[in-house]
């Protein structure tokens, strides 16, 4: 019998079910098997893929609870909340994660599991920029596992917390929650919490403009995850190397550590962090003045952002194509990406972002003539990095503001 089950669903379900019932369940799958073209499948295989995988995820949800105890069945979904995570299938990680909120809710004996499908939904809304969402799930599910005394659950939702303050621009709250998320962690002994936090306290120390602490947090963090062979963290670590040596202007070793994200994330099929790696390839791309490439990876992000529904990174693409337009001189298509951009990253609450992107729309009204509305925006972006104490933003931007006198 040819084998239809999904490959990442396969991976889970081998450890839940005997061999006659996962025989079964690939009879069931027989109905997903589309008949197409050659050049409809080479056209349209993720859209199959996803299409089979959300079919799957419905039939064998009906076929687990007719065969598996609670237990089990609890298990099994939420080990499938976090496949389709990490697949970039939000939309179906939320779907399984409210099933378990259902079964588990005001059962003391799954509190623990009830924590961490509260947790799950709280980490997809805050990549889709629902910070209110976020926030109560995410708060909700640190209550629960602090009076399970989960130490490790409740960093894991600190950590979230510290990066949605991270993503709206207020990094000393970001900052508290960082450092209350490693004191949870130390407590456990979780050494790879310790690193997640490490890369998030990296990541604002790349922000802040103290890139050689920021190295050495991703270093460390890195090697704990290398150790484990940790894939997805992996990624994400090169990621912000690349970040900080773009920020460095070394180029080469830039597009080294994002080559080095690209291929862990493939590996896996990390979605999330391939959508955030062409955007590092196409900054790197307006850096060295190869446009082509920039619109190329531009593009490549925005595809993958689409279908996450990931409004930050469709904001910052738009950003990118903002800065490539106005480097090819056409600076009306610019004007309209760069406000785009602005407008998104408002509603989406991401200060950091719209100080960025109100920078680079004083770059184009510089270059197009109309100073007035060109020190506006830079005074904008100014009053951001201000506060929060970005030196090197704030030495660049004050001194293309002096030629503008």
């Amino acid at each position: 019998m040819k084998d239809l089950i999904h490959k990442n669903i396969k991976e889970v379900v081998q450890n839940y079910f005997k061999k006659s019932d996962l025989q079964e369940f690939n009879s069931f799958c027989e109905q997903l098997e589309y008949k197409t073209s050659p050049k409809e499948e080479a056209a349209d295989t993720n859209n199959k893929s996803s299409l089979i995988f959300k079919t799957q995820i419905d039939l064998l949800i009906t076929f687990a609870s007719n065969r598996l105890a609670q237990e089990k069945l609890i298990a099994l979904l939420l080990h499938l909340s976090k496949t389709a995570i990490t697949i970039g299938e939000f939309s179906t990680s939320i779907e399984i994660a409210e099933k378990l909120s259902e079964i588990t809710e005001g059962e003391k004996d799954y509190e623990n599991i009830l924590a961490n499908a509260l947790l799950t939904i709280g980490e997809i809304k805050s990549r889709q920029a629902d910070w209110e969402t976020a926030f109560n799930h995410l708060r909700k599910a640190k209550e629960l596992f602090l009076k399970k005394k989960d130490y490790s659950g409740a960093a894991r939702c600190e950590n979230i917390i510290g990066t949605i303050y991270g993503d709206m621009g207020d990094l000393k709250q970001a900052v508290e929650s960082f450092e209350a998320a490693l004191d949870l962690a130390q407590d456990k002994e979780d050494f790879m919490m310790q690193g997640k936090v490490e890369i998030n306290l990296g990541i604002v120390n790349t922000i802040l403009g103290k890139f050689d602490s920021a190295l050495s947090y991703f270093r460390r963090s890195l090697l704990s995850f290398e150790k484990v062979g940790d894939f997805m963290r992996i990624a994400e670590i090169h990621q912000n190397l690349s970040m900080v040596y773009l920020k460095k202007e070394d180029y080469d070793l830039a597009s080294k550590e994002v080559d080095e994200a690209i291929s862990a994330s493939r590996k896996i099929n990390y979605l999330q962090e391939l959508g955030i790696s062409y955007i590092t390839k196409a900054l790197i791309g307006t850096k060295t003045f190869d446009f082509e490439i920039a619109n190329a990876f531009a593009d490549k992000a925005m595809e993958v952002a689409y279908k996450l529904s990931d409004k930050l990174t469709i904001a910052e693409v738009y950003r990118i194509k903002g800065i490539i337009q106005r480097n090819l001189k056409n600076y009306t298509l610019a004007e309209n990406f760069l406000l785009t951009s602005l407008r998104l990253n408002k509603e989406a609450g991401n200060q950091l972002n719209v100080a960025e992107t109100s920078n680079e729309l004083g770059l184009l009204y510089r270059d197009m003539g109309r100073i007035k509305e060109s020190e506006q925006r830079f005074k904008d972006a100014l009053d951001y990095y201000r506060e929060i104490e970005a030196e090197p933003e704030i030495a660049e931007i004050e001194a293309v503001m002096k030629l503008l006198k």
